[in-house]
């Protein structure tokens, strides 16, 4: 058996903040808390779980492309400032 090592993602300093930040500002800036709001909550949430390496980045985008009724091309331009590194991630998914 061959065993492939992959690179992996490395996020920035202050990854979750920074990026949920940015998205709820954008998108619902009326939200004064996020659990007030389905969209913001699905941003927090999958946010949360990428942050803590249980979803990977294709995940990532398109659960908050759904929730912000955006293309997943402008989730990523918005969420990939907060990415230190991508490693060997394949990004094909931001374009279908």
């Amino acid at each position: 058996m061959k065993i492939i090592e992959t690179k992996p993602i490395t996020i920035a300093s202050e990854f979750f903040n920074k990026t949920v930040g940015e998205l709820d500002s954008k998108y619902f800036p009326d939200v004064r808390y996020y659990r007030d709001n389905k969209g913001t909550t699905v941003i927090h949430s999958a946010t949360e779980l990428f942050n803590n390496g249980c979803s990977t980045y294709s995940q990532l985008i398109k659960k908050i492309a759904g929730a912000c009724k955006d293309t997943n091309m402008n989730i990523h331009i918005i969420v990939s400032k907060h990415i230190a590194d991508f490693g060997d991630t394949n990004l094909n998914f931001i374009y279908s």
